[in-house]
């Protein structure tokens, strides 16, 4: 066999174990709520409510990555569990990407051959050993995904400068180029720094210049109208995540030190590795100078950010997975260095052939694992175990029409998914005028409009949590905690409690931290509210109700009676 032939061999192989790996290897996995955002949004849309959130069928960007909620919509469509979808997915990107750079660098001739296959075997391992990008695949978030089309934008860039390459070919590399740098910022909206950043390279060395800005006037015309048409969809250019996220805070500090914490003796090895390639590599290193100026960009953004929930460092996967390209690329230095030392004869000239001997071997004694192992069946048990999953299963089972029902709680996730009621997200993520909220201090217009909007419509259940809770008697006092994910930037005020108690809200039940206010004079019926949601298994209740204080004011909250306590 060929040493072309086997490079792809070695290629499918390599993308082979990735996906083995993550399938049989007992890896966390977490149904995070945030996830389900993804999955409620794919399900509307696979039911004829394109964008909505819940029945009301109103257009919100509430979802980062437009094209992962689409591809999640075959899975709603199919009945196939999403978040299993969403982890093949993530496999797929993941494996993907490693093939396709190091398929890059083996037709640039940043190395030889045979070494661009063990670098792909070394980025591979690297990535796999990573401490969150393993977990990030079983989390249901875009992040992993968001990694092939950042890795397109690289590897377009570094084709589109490869000089051995025909003018035609490079010039249908910038073509690759814009289509990659449209869906990264589909996948991730910040991701369009690092195209602008790969587009300051291209523009500065490219030699087909002309051919280039022609593509680049394309791609604004492209943006243009894509943006006209979220105006047109959604009245407004920016999701609402910009305005609950993209402001300077603590949090994104924070989130960034944390990550160098975890990554310090990392990156100083792979800033060294890159050092030494760019005076080594010199114009076939500009591939390198792009994945590092793009991986800064994304920590600079998020220094300006205030993330909502960091799992597994997920919103700085795009460095992370920089550091390991560059790992990858320094092992195979030394493994060329040793291999000039070391190996002899045939062993030397052959070293290739056998590596990929072993990877077959491995593949063969892996693949019966995914049957036995029963992969679908422990994501779906995993999923199934979620609190979340299991409360809003049991409040749909009792409810004859959960459509017709309007429930407000802090989180859009997995209750709004389970139980398909009319969903008012009291945190804004789906609920854009609660968004804008977020940009005013606060006040009483801010209540004003808060109020005006939850109110307004006409909520029959209120789900809350977030308090620091004692007991006094039969009686539950809470205080609200200042909530990082709430419209209000310190305590939610006296006012928003007080214009519940004045609608109507009684206390019903507690679950654990969560609070259950039931409307006294709900269409659906304050009995029925009642035995739905209060009679879960580990519901409990205080009989003489519920007091909140805020702002030095005590807001009481009657409980509520059932009809055959009353009697």
């Amino acid at each position: 066999m060929n040493v072309k032939k086997l490079s792809y061999l070695h290629d499918g192989l390599v993308f082979a174990l990735i996906i083995l790996y993550l399938a049989i290897f007992p890896i966390p996995i977490t149904a995070t709520d945030d996830a389900y955002v993804y999955f409620t949004y794919a399900r509307n849309f696979a039911e004829g409510r394109p964008f909505a959130y819940d029945p009301r069928n109103i257009p919100s960007e509430g979802f980062t990555s437009f094209l992962y909620m689409l591809l999640i919509v075959p899975a709603e469509l199919l009945d196939i569990n999403p978040f299993f979808f969403s982890v093949l997915i993530n496999m797929t990107a993941l494996a993907l990407s490693v093939v396709w750079i190091g398929q890059t660098i083996r037709a640039m001739r940043v190395m030889p051959e045979a070494f661009a296959n063990l670098f792909t075997l070394f980025l591979a391992v690297l990535v796999l050993n990573d401490q969150n990008i393993p977990k990030l695949v079983y989390a249901g978030f875009e992040s992993v995904f968001s990694l092939l089309w950042a890795t397109g934008m690289i590897v377009s860039v570094a084709r589109a400068l490869d000089a051995e390459q025909t003018e035609r070919a490079r010039k249908r590399w910038q073509s690759v180029f814009f289509v990659m740098a449209f869906l990264a910022h589909l996948v991730r909206p910040e991701y369009l720094l690092i195209g602008g950043l790969c587009g300051a390279i291209l523009l500065w060395r490219a030699p087909e210049r002309a051919a280039l800005l022609r593509r680049a006037a394309i791609f604004v015309l492209v943006m243009v109208g894509y943006y006209l048409l979220k105006l047109a969809i959604f009245g407004d250019l920016f999701p609402t995540g910009f305005y609950r996220k993209v402001r300077s805070s603590r949090l994104g500090v924070s989130m960034l030190k944390e990550w160098l914490n975890q990554y310090w003796s990392l990156l100083v090895v792979a800033g060294l590795v890159l050092i030494l390639s760019g005076a080594v590599l010199n114009r076939r290193a500009m591939w390198l100078f792009a994945l590092t100026g793009g991986a800064v960009s994304i920590l600079l953004f998020y220094s300006q950010s205030a993330p909502l929930s960091n799992w597994y460092h997920r919103f700085l996967i795009m460095p992370t997975w920089a550091i390991c390209v560059a790992l990858a690329f320094g092992a195979v230095l030394v493994a060329s260095y040793v291999k000039g030392r070391v190996l002899k004869g045939r062993l030397a000239r052959q070293w290739h052939v056998y590596l990929s001997l072993i990877l077959i071997g491995a593949t063969i004694v892996s693949a019966p694992k995914i049957a036995n192992g029963n992969f679908y069946q422990r994501v779906s048990e995993v999923v199934q175990e979620d609190s979340y999953i299991q409360i809003g299963n049991y409040w749909r089972s009792q409810l004859a029409d959960p459509n017709s029902l309007t429930l407000v709680f802090n989180d859009a996730g997995i209750i709004p998914y389970v139980l398909p009621s009319r969903f008012i997200d009291r945190q804004g993520l789906t609920e854009p005028p609660i968004a804008h909220l977020f940009r005013l201090p606060d006040g009483e217009e801010k209540t004003e409009r808060f109020l005006a909007h939850v109110l307004g419509n006409q909520p029959d259940i209120i789900v809350d949590y977030w308090f620091e809770q004692r007991k006094e008697g039969q009686r539950l006092i809470v205080t609200p905690k200042i909530d990082i994910h709430s419209p209000f930037h310190g305590q939610i005020p006296a006012a928003v409690y007080e214009a519940y108690r004045d609608f109507g809200m009684l206390y019903g039940c507690s679950i654990g931290p969560i609070l259950i206010l039931i409307r006294r004079d709900s269409p659906y019926g304050a009995e029925n509210l009642y035995k739905a949601f209060c009679s879960y298994p580990s519901a409990f209740r205080f009989a003489e109700g519920l007091t909140v204080y805020s702002e030095g004011r005590a807001i009481n909250f009657p409980p509520y009676v059932p009809e055959a306590a009353a009697r």
